[in-house]
């Protein structure tokens, strides 16, 4: 019997090694395949400005080409993952852009794969195995987060970082001592260092504790000393990894956390087919797009999940009453961390609703409450595994995660414009598409091979990077084209059909009636990249 359940044990830890082993193998071979995002090179010189600002401060030479600290309007931008970057850059001595660029793109997926191990560490200390492993599959067959996790520098690497340092400060809260206090401060610091919202997690901390320690002295008297340390470390760390708190660390966090909601951001985004400021968006602009860019397996567990959640804890709340006033509003830490998780996905949303947060790109700035989501998703369905067979859920929800699997593959490199059903007909009339120009390099890339030119002259008809898209190329080809600002001076016009003003319906009418369109990347029928020959 003990050798059957040896094997059983086995069996668990090798498919576990066996997911996690082809993750990584294939984020390996395939990192190149994605273009470069508006934000990429910004990213980079955000690193340089802090690296420089250090070398100053340490009397060596500063790297020309770049803007001082103090005059730098992205200052408050955390660089937690910008500045070992640009660190790496030079010590590597990396001079082709292409080749800093998939640097980063390769060190995005890996700090990604880390958070998928940490996630389902989370998970298995709530759920079974087979439960975890799906939710692991929920989180990892997510196309828009999965793509995103190569090139997204500010919104998937918070991501990570945010489930990295939730898992260890769960860890934290689950045995409080020193040694857990000093990882969870310092993994706090790092994803507050990423982006300021991060001290949701240790203003989660202390939260928690504080209802512990209602009505239990004891408790409260052994673990305050640890709960201190822990809070003075991650407010050192902080400071330690954040060059532009180091003039004046109190002063400029709160002037980056009152700037957190306004980010001074006054493009147009394109929603239900009309475009809108970014800074007075309907309220239920980020609900909308999690509903429609979430696969909706996920959404309707989650769904389930939140109702479980929801009259549970309505139900220990009612039975709260004299004779039994030390209960908490959870009997367990499964419960405990059931609420955590409910918490940061609806409050954020809430808060984000409340002060009318600037938000632009779909619901990105939002990635980091996504974890919650398929944890809350697992909650539904470990519901329906208690009232239902096992065999007869997985043969739904298989076919369910192949079909998504399939979608990914097919549609790779372009997942980022993944649609469920509920985004409705004729999408690209209502929402954006490839509004960080991600899909460019596809485009550049049929121009260069198919027209034999030395000199090749381009317009650019929408509002994207494609003079950042060039930086992936050779430097041959990188000569080879020229940007033009009239297109009757151009050889093509090239689009990735993301404007700021005008009607994309009008306009993409027009370049075909004017143009000849000689290449059109669709995915699911929509158009997301096109490009024109000159007639």
């Amino acid at each position: 019997m003990k050798e059957y359940i040896n094997r059983f044990l086995n069996y668990k830890k090798l498919s576990i090694i066996l997911f996690f082993s082809v993750l990584l193998i294939v984020g390996i071979l395939i990192f190149d395949d994605y273009g470069i995002s508006w934000d990429e090179y910004n990213h980079r010189v955000n690193g340089f400005v802090s690296l420089n600002y250090i070398r100053s401060l340490l009397s060596l030479n500063t790297y020309s080409g770049f803007p001082n600290l103090e005059n730098y309007i992205a200052r408050e931008y955390g660089v937690i993952f910008d500045l070992p970057m640009a660190y790496l850059e030079k010590l590597l001595l990396i001079e082709d852009s292409k080749n800093y660029f998939l640097m980063r793109h390769l060190t995005n997926f890996f700090i990604f794969f880390i958070s998928c191990i940490c996630f389902y560490l989370l998970l298995i200390k709530r759920f079974t195995y087979k439960l975890s492993m799906l939710g692991l599959f929920f989180f990892v067959l997510s196309p828009r987060i999965f793509a995103e996790s190569f090139y997204n520098m500010k919104d998937l690497v918070f991501l990570s970082l945010f489930v990295i340092s939730l898992y260890f400060s769960i860890i934290f809260l689950n045995k409080i001592s020193y040694k857990s206090a000093f990882i969870a401060s310092l993994l706090c610091s790092i994803v507050i260092g990423s982006r300021v919202l991060g001290i949701i997690i240790p203003f989660i901390v202390a939260i928690f504790f504080i209802f512990e320690s209602l009505d239990n002295k004891k408790y409260f008297n052994k673990n305050i000393l640890k709960i201190v340390f822990f809070i003075f470390l991650c407010i050192a760390f902080t400071v330690i990894f954040w060059p532009y708190l180091w003039s004046d660390p109190l002063v400029n966090f709160v002037s980056t956390f009152k700037g957190m909601s306004a980010y001074p951001w006054r493009g147009s985004v394109f929603y239900f087919g009309k475009y809108i400021s970014a800074v007075n968006l309907p309220w239920h602009y980020p609900l909308v797009w999690i509903f429609i860019t979430t696969p909706l397996l996920y959404l309707f567990l989650f769904i389930s999940g939140t109702s479980l959640i929801v009259i549970r804890t309505i139900k220990i709340f009612l039975n709260l009453n004299e004779k039994n006033n030390t209960q908490n509003l959870w009997k367990d830490k499964n419960e405990r961390l059931d609420i955590i998780m409910f918490i940061i996905f609806y409050f954020t949303i809430f808060l984000v609703i409340k002060i009318n947060s600037t938000l632009y790109g779909g619901w990105r700035h939002l990635y980091f409450i996504y974890p919650s989501l398929i944890f809350i998703s697992v909650v539904g369905l470990e519901f329906l595994s208690k009232r239902f067979n096992h065999k007869y859920l997985l043969i739904l929800i298989f076919p369910f995660l192949l079909n998504t699997a399939y979608w990914m593959i097919k549609n790779h490199p372009f997942q980022f414009v993944y649609f469920n059903t509920l985004a409705g007909k004729n999408i690209n009339n209502n929402f954006e598409l490839d509004y960080w120009g991600v899909s460019n390099k596809h485009s550049l890339e049929y121009i260069l091979i198919n027209d034999s030119n030395k000199k090749i002259k381009l317009f650019v008809a929408s509002a994207s990077p494609y003079g950042y898209t060039l930086e992936m190329f050779d430097k041959k080809d990188k000569k080879r084209i020229e940007f033009v600002n009239n297109v009757t001076n151009a050889d093509y016009l090239v689009t990735n059909h993301y404007y700021q003003n005008g009607n994309p319906k009008i306009l993409d009418y027009n370049f075909k009636n004017n143009y000849n369109l000689v290449k059109e990347l669709k995915i699911n029928n929509m158009p997301i990249n096109s490009v024109y020959k000159i007639k």
